[in-house]
C-alpha cells in the first residue's frame, strides 16, 4: 500500500517537530510541525525568522525528542488533524532563551543544572 492510499483512507500522518533557521539557530529559529523536512523548510522559509533570507540559506533539523514540544507548544487541533503548522514563539528557557529542550520550572536542563537559576529565583540579567 502506498502512502497516498493510506492518506485517502483517512489515516492521519504523524507530524514531526523541526527547528528551521536562516543562519545560526541561536540567532533565531522557528518551530515547525510537518510531515517531512521539505515541507518544514517551505513553511519555515515563509515565517518571520527567515524573513529577508534566500530559500537556499534555510537550514534545519528534526527534533527527535519532540514529545514535550507537542504537548506544550503545538496547536493541538492542527496536530491532531495532521495539519502542518509553524510556531514562531515556542516556550523558551528564562535564562538562555532556547526552546528545543524540555523546560523545568521555566528553565532548560542545562540552565537548571547550573543551580544559579534556582538561587536567583529565575531573575537573570
Amino acid at each position: 500500500m502506498t502512502w497516498w492510499v493510506i492518506l485517502m483512507m483517512g489515516v492521519v500522518v504523524m507530524l514531526k517537530a523541526y527547528m528551521i533557521h536562516a543562519g545560526e539557530p541561536q540567532d533565531g529559529a522557528t518551530l515547525v510541525f510537518a510531515k517531512s523536512f521539505r515541507e518544514a523548510k517551505k513553511l519555515g522559509f515563509n515565517s518571520c525568522v527567515c524573513d529577508g533570507g534566500d530559500y537556499i540559506d534555510v537550514r534545519g533539523h528534526q527534533i527527535k525528542s519532540d514529545q514535550w514540544l507537542k504537548i506544550n507548544a503545538a496547536d493541538k487541533e492542527k496536530l491532531e488533524a495532521g495539519v502542518s503548522h509553524v510556531i514562531d514563539n515556542p516556550p523558551s528557557c528564562k535564562q538562555c532563551e532556547l526552546w528545543y529542550d524540555e523546560l523545568l520550572n521555566g528553565f532548560c536542563e542545562s540552565c537548571a543544572d547550573d543551580g544559579e537559576a534556582v538561587k536567583a529565583g529565575g531573575d537573570y540579567e
